[in-house]
């Protein structure tokens, strides 16, 4: 006999867990069943390289207590009995691992990211290989790293992981472990280490302050074959033809949607699923929200997926109210891609179009000073991206002068050579700013509540 369930959720962390928040502020009673591979309750994945260097526990890392699912009337069904392993959305029926299958009256697909592993010989036949997307496999790499660190000093000699992908997973990866091994070394295909978020300068930077913490970062040099021997890498042969001995390496060189369940079954994909403004698929009541949506850049109008967690935060609560049919349920039109990360006590914020075209249509402004290295990139009289290393403050600030589309004549040009203060708005936008959380249905008892 088959499972039943009003809502059936594929996925149990930020898109999903944000639509099911949203479902309950319109629909009280319908039931909603919460089904993922992962066997664990939703946990903030960025945090899986604190848990590592021990700046977070196992016990805070959770994003909800227990008890949320049964006040929310939340059923979950985790393990890896528990994935869906075909979806037919005419039937409304989805078959999990198990054997099992769930009879569905509207379905959400947030099954998020899957590691890319790339096409390097021997790369996919090593047991000591591990990708850095979820806590098992922090948890595996962790014991790799600390097996070797062990036998290294039994021979005499230094540890070392080898970290294939200079992206935000592979530096995070190589941050965490830097505390366990002697060395980590990270290679990176591209002419510099966070090619998606930061330019040639401002790498530069970065790589150098790394190199200063104990790893070494080899832009343009990649791994051209894993030696395995019994089963194990032991080494990689770069694109220099020198040999690279490691102890265990860590594949981050990217991610792909998780969206062959949804392609399989006939979805329309372009570099994610297309989605209407309320997150709907071309399948039948299935919708999708977070990583394997394709969404359109603000700035430059691109189609990608964005996966950030504030953008699966956002798009599952759209597509959680259109999933209930609340009355005034929000759309989904575009966002634009912003970065928050820290590696050891340096501070990266990045927003926007950071590595414009040369065209002629966009003008940059750079600054470096020691350890710090700013980037504004303006186009027709508006910020459009900004690059601050090692300068925090008010991001944010910058962050809602491209979201709001402030023309920088409005501004004070002092802004962009010093922190930024709210009194640097205009008037009205920073009225709106001051009162934005302030909805026009609040009563003198507070928010007004849903369920």
């Amino acid at each position: 006999m088959a499972i039943t369930t009003d809502y059936l959720i594929i996925g149990n962390s930020a898109a999903g867990l944000s639509a099911a928040e949203a479902i309950r502020k319109t629909d009280c009673e319908g039931s909603v069943l919460i089904v993922s591979r992962e066997p664990y309750s939703a946990y903030g994945r960025p945090l899986i390289s604190y848990l590592l260097e021990g700046k977070t526990t196992l016990d805070e890392i959770w994003l909800k207590p227990e008890e949320y699912y049964e006040e929310n009337r939340l059923q979950r069904m985790l393990g890896p009995d528990f994935e869906v392993v075909q979806l037919l959305p005419e039937e409304h029926r989805a078959l999990l691992a198990g054997g099992e299958a769930v009879e569905y009256g509207r379905c959400l697909l947030a099954a998020g990211s899957v590691p890319f592993v790339p096409p390097i010989e021997g790369l996919a036949e090593a047991s000591n290989v591990f990708p850095f997307l979820t806590l098992d496999h922090a948890l595996a790499a962790q014991e790799a790293a600390r097996e070797a660190a062990a036998l290294a000093a039994v021979e005499g000699r230094p540890s070392r992981c080898v970290v294939i992908g200079a992206g935000l997973i592979g530096l995070k990866a190589a941050e965490a472990l830097c505390g366990y091994v002697d060395e980590v070394v990270v290679l990176e295909m591209a002419p510099r280490i966070l090619p998606a978020v930061l330019d040639q300068e401002g790498a530069d930077v970065l790589r150098q302050q790394l190199a200063q913490r104990g790893i070494t970062c080899l832009p343009g040099i990649t791994a051209q074959k894993v030696v395995v021997e019994e089963g194990c890498a032991t080494a990689c042969l770069l694109t220099t033809d020198e040999l690279l001995p490691c102890d265990f390496i860590v594949a981050a060189v990217g991610v792909r949607p998780n969206s062959a369940l949804a392609v399989d079954a006939g979805a329309v994909q372009g570099r994610g699923l297309v989605c209407d403004s309320q997150l709907r698929t071309s399948l039948p009541d299935v919708w999708a929200a977070g990583d394997l949506v394709q969404v359109t850049d603000a700035i430059d109008g691109s189609k990608r997926p964005l996966a950030l967690w504030p953008v699966a935060m956002a798009q599952g609560a759209v597509a959680g109210a259109s999933m209930a049919g609340a009355a005034e349920a929000p759309s989904y039109e575009s966002a634009f891609a912003v970065n928050a990360v820290d590696f050891f006590d340096i501070s990266l914020l990045t927003a926007g179009c950071i590595n414009p075209p040369e065209d002629g249509s966009f003008t940059a402004v750079t600054e470096v000073d020691g350890d710090s290295y700013v980037k504004f990139v303006f186009r027709d009289g508006l910020l459009v991206g900004y690059i601050l290393l090692n300068r925090p403050a008010c991001g944010g600030i910058y962050t809602a002068i491209i979201e709001n589309a402030i023309p920088v004549d409005q501004l004070d040009p002092a802004i962009f050579s010093a922190a930024p203060e709210n009194l640097d708005f205009p008037p009205a936008l920073r009225w709106a700013r001051l009162h934005k959380f302030y909805p026009a249905d609040r009563d003198r008892r507070g928010w007004k509540e849903g369920c």
